[in-house]
């Protein structure tokens, strides 16, 4: 059985003091701990790291939390890496901003052990299930491709206002366009079906397959 990959987790405040209450709380469950002390830093640690949570202070010189998260949150690569707020701020403009740029979640300073690894863990135990999630719809899309790609007839899959969303190989043939052409055209526009105009879109509206030779 394959194990599985311990987790990174980033660490990031500017007072030292508080980045060694964060390791010696989190150091003895397994995780890779990095740590980064300005924002800069935390951006290119994460950027090369690709770590799987950021616990994010929010108050530091420079590049603030809140900038980094956006910066993070605006990059294709580290988009999708979760991140945890920490601050002494507790108004509730501060937490809505941060939720707002893309935070799963908010820990007060001073920190509680058990709260920072509860939340730590929750966290990482949700981003796996996401991974995995995206991992197995990826999976399914490529079967799907497959299935589509070895049937012999031509299959057109619409939205309800009859526009193209995909189309299979055997599809592409039989209105000799490529799919990138077809995505986003009417039906209509790409076969002479006028005269079954009404059976078409009650099937669409309806939600069933429509056949026709």
């Amino acid at each position: 059985m394959s194990r599985r990959p311990v987790d990174q987790v980033l660490l990031v405040d500017d007072n030292p003091t508080n980045l060694q209450v964060l390791y010696k709380t989190l150091e003895g469950a397994s995780y890779t701990l990095l740590a980064a002390r300005d924002g800069e830093q935390a951006l290119s640690i994460a950027k090369l790291a690709l770590p799987s949570l950021i616990l994010l202070d929010i108050m530091m010189p420079g590049i603030d939390g809140f900038e980094v998260c956006r910066r993070l949150k605006a990059d294709a690569q580290t988009r999708g890496i979760p991140v945890i707020f920490l601050s002494a701020l507790t108004d509730t403009e501060a937490i809505v901003k941060g939720f707002a740029l893309g935070a799963v979640d908010y820990i007060s300073k001073p920190f509680q052990g058990d709260e920072v690894r509860a939340r730590v863990r929750t966290q990482l135990r949700i981003h796996r299930l996401e991974m995995e999630l995206s991992r197995r719809n990826v999976e399914l899309e490529d079967e799907n491709q497959q299935i589509l790609g070895a049937v012999a007839e031509g299959i057109f899959s619409l939205h309800r206002d009859l526009r193209i969303r995909s189309l299979n190989p055997q599809a592409e043939k039989l209105v000799e366009r490529s799919l990138k052409d077809c995505v986003g055209e009417t039906l209509f526009s790409l076969l002479s079906l006028e005269q079954q105009e009404d059976e078409v879109i009650e099937a669409i509206s309806s939600g069933r397959v429509w056949r026709a030779e």
